[in-house]
């Protein structure tokens, strides 16, 4: 092949072949941190440019937003309330007003230069720390409140609402809880304070909140605390008022002075910390012993524009309270503002024949005890239906001095006693087949020695009506009637505390638990960390008289709004609890304690009537407690000291007998009325020697009540004193 010349003849001169390039090796450490920047990068830029795509439509949004919100607020709409209604049924079913409620019944209007410049930095540095410095809206608390909704790290709900946003909320109504709300609620608070002075706020804002009960401004509040003005209040009580407002009816002095005051010292470290007062000033208020208004008196200027609420009233209205905030994610004092001034209809469960009648007694000392006592105990009562339907509570004996005051009933978490076996080991055992009706026990403690408070050795458990032991051995029926305290803790540590703990936290949904309470003594006998409230006690009763169901006990069956829209409609939805013949069973063996001879509960029995239940009493002898099954209601008594200490023997009527002064006449006129049977519970007679099904050998047999999947085996007719006599009689030969 011929080879190619150029233009001038010239032959292209072959080329040398190229020399092969060596390769340069890379650092590994340096390409993986190539490709970790990379990504970084990547990364930061999808970051700025989505940041910047949602900020740009951001702010087209609130462009658009602003241009729509003409907004026109003025404070003096504030007082355009409307008043909620409170209705109940008669026994013909006709509806009856019980109440009408409205923020305006207690409130004393007074300007803001008759309120200490101090009382006014306590609210100030409590609710809104930095309300003298935002235009309305506190980012920082509301960035806070927004991050916490997702990520719970401040352990819960937090508001975000500044002291102007709080009045907005209030002048306008609108608190439906999405984004254009807040939105609109941004631009309404920065909207009012351009046109109003801090100042103006402040005092609209010390003029509306609740302070507990009908008290409703800080100057009816400083008349029912203290019973003065509001110009006179020490820098101690103007604390004690700014403590009152995160909680009203369970922070007030009149229901909680603990805890008043504990919020009244963290009130003036606020104050303090922000330079509102000196170091003295702070000193002497904390060392100042704040002194109260007697709660039965009425203070001047304070009156009770609807009288004074009975006692399911005010638990009606805080149950509603308790749904608004659940509903709207609020605060009390919000929930409180929209029930108060919405114009609700509540309709409730209430049966006011009854509410009447349990109000009377509870009014008559001699209800409890044949002579009156200088400091008598304290006692409640709540009877509910198998549906748990409340139909009537009581808080406190004597006259009710005032609206919205503390109900022990429902607010109050006492220790159950021995109220609470049937519950926990007895249930439980009969449920998981640990025991039957004539197991045998032997009647003795799980700690030979141990020490008591006072430091001297003792036996534990002990039972309630002797330190002695019979060893000799009782039917479960027999422990069950008698309280022993004994076999409770046997089975409980047999059926184990956690699983126990579980089945009561979870099947009677029980909400004071901790943790600590999975152990064999509170399980056992009652003494749960907390206590619990008599409410929840009777509800986890249900079970045994309605074939095993719990349902969540309501006052109310719904809340109707100003525009008749039905805004809570209470669901009745049952757990099973039990099963239905582990819950007939419990009911047989609950009721010798009411029929048995040796029976806790015999001063509670009725003639006409069949009634089931058990007694509780805490081994400090703080609280005594009765809860009794009939077959329309379940009830419950609770007694003992506010503020706990040993109740007096031996003139107090036994908590069965006080049951059934409260409630024995309503409880007489279900005669005819019997418990529900259940067919998949067998009767077999069981032999009162061994506690097996009695053969034709044994002596002595009565009829027990089993469940087909724990029925004892057949007695063979050789008994333990049967062997005993042959072994005496071999020793004698």
């Amino acid at each position: 092949m011929a080879k190619k010349e150029n233009t001038s003849g010239e032959r292209f001169a072959e080329q040398p072949e190229k020399k092969k390039r060596k390769k340069r090796k890379v650092n590994p450490i340096k390409r993986t941190l190539a490709v970790i920047g990379t990504t970084i990068l990547s990364l930061v830029l999808i970051v700025v440019i989505t940041g910047s795509i949602i900020a740009a439509a951001l702010t087209v949004y609130v462009l658009q937003f602003v241009d729509q919100e003409q907004v026109d607020i003025s404070l003096s709409d504030l007082d355009l309330d409307y008043t909620t209604f409170i209705y109940g049924y008669d026994e013909n079913g006709a509806v009856i007003e019980l109440a009408s409620i409205s923020r305006n019944a207690d409130r004393i209007p007074v300007s803001i230069d008759r309120i200490p410049q101090h009382v006014q930095d306590a609210f100030v540095y409590t609710e809104d720390e930095r309300f003298y410095e935002h235009a309305g809206v506190d980012w920082k608390r509301t960035f806070t409140a927004f991050l916490n909704e997702f990520l719970s790290f401040l352990g819960s709900r937090q508001g975000g609402s500044t002291i102007t946003q709080q009045l907005v909320r209030n002048v306008t109504g609108d608190d439906n809880p999405d984004w254009d709300r807040k939105m609109r609620e941004i631009f309404r608070s920065a909207q009012l304070e351009k046109y109003c002075t801090k100042t103006d706020i402040l005092e609209a804002y010390l003029n509306y909140i609740g302070f507990g009960g009908s008290a409703a401004g800080i100057q009816a509040a400083s008349m029912k605390y203290f019973g003065k003005d509001v110009s006179e209040l020490t820098i101690a009580e103007g604390a004690c008022l700014a403590a009152i407002p995160k909680s009203p009816e369970t922070l007030n002095p009149f229901a909680d002075p603990e805890g008043n005051l504990e919020r009244q010292k963290t009130v003036l470290w606020l104050m303090y910390k922000n330079a509102c007062i000196s170091q003295r000033q702070y000193e002497e208020a904390i060392a100042e012993e704040v002194v109260f208004r007697d709660p039965n008196a009425k203070a001047e200027g304070e009156e009770e524009t609807n009288g004074i609420q009975n006692w399911f009233v005010d638990m009606v209205i805080n149950d509603v309270i308790s749904e608004f905030q659940e509903m709207y994610g609020i605060e009390y004092q919000e929930a409180s503002d929209k029930l108060y001034n919405g114009g609700y209809e509540i309709y409730t469960t209430i049966d006011i024949e009854m509410q009447n009648a349990i109000e009377e007694k509870y009014k008559d000392y001699t209800t409890f005890s044949e002579t009156v006592l200088n400091d008598p105990p304290q006692s409640a009562f709540i009877v509910m239906d198998y549906t748990g339907n409340i139909k009537a509570v009581v808080g406190r004996i004597g006259e009710k001095a005032e609206s919205m005051s503390w109900n022990n009933a429902t607010h109050s978490k006492r220790s159950p006693g021995s109220c609470i076996k049937p519950i926990t080991s007895y249930a439980y055992g009969l449920e998981h087949d640990f025991f039957h009706w004539s197991t045998v026990f032997i009647n003795k403690p799980l700690e030979d020695e141990i020490l008591d408070d006072e430091g001297n050795p003792r036996k534990w458990p002990y039972n309630y009506n002797s330190k002695s032991w019979d060893y000799g051995g009782y039917f479960t029926f027999q422990a069950l009637q008698r309280s022993l305290n004994t076999i409770p803790a046997q089975l409980i540590e047999q059926e184990t505390p956690q699983e126990v703990f579980e089945f009561l936290q979870n099947r009677f949904q029980i909400t004071t638990l901790v943790a600590d309470d999975a152990n064999i003594a509170p399980l056992s006998v009652g003494a749960l960390t907390k206590g619990l409230t008599l409410k929840e006690l009777v509800a986890s009763y249900q079970v045994f008289g309605n074939g095993g169901k719990y349902y969540k006990p309501t006052s109310f069956t719904k809340v109707v709004d100003a525009n008749g829209q039905i805004v809570i409609q209470h669901k009745y939805t049952p757990i099973q609890a039990i099963s239905e013949d582990t819950a007939y069973i419990m009911n047989k063996l609950m009721q010798t304690v009411i029929e048995g001879p040796n029976g806790t509960g015999r001063a509670a029995r009725l003639q006409n009537t069949p009634l089931v239940g058990k007694t509780g009493t805490s081994q400090d002898w703080h609280d005594l407690s009765f809860v009794g099954c009939t077959p329309d209601y379940v009830s419950g008594v609770w007694y003992g000291y506010e503020t706990p200490k040993q109740i007096p023997t031996g003139t107090y009527y036994s908590s069965a007998q006080v049951w059934k002064n409260v409630f024995g006449e309503i409880a007489e006129a279900e005669e005819g009325k019997e418990f529900p049977e259940c067919p998949d519970v067998l009767e077999y007679y069981y032999c009162t020697k061994t506690g097996k099904l009695a053969s034709a050998k044994c002596p002595t047999g009565t009829v027990g009540y089993y469940r087909k999947s724990n029925i004892p085996e057949m007695c063979s007719g050789v008994h333990k004193s049967d062997k005993e006599e042959e072994k005496k009689k071999t020793n004698e030969d």
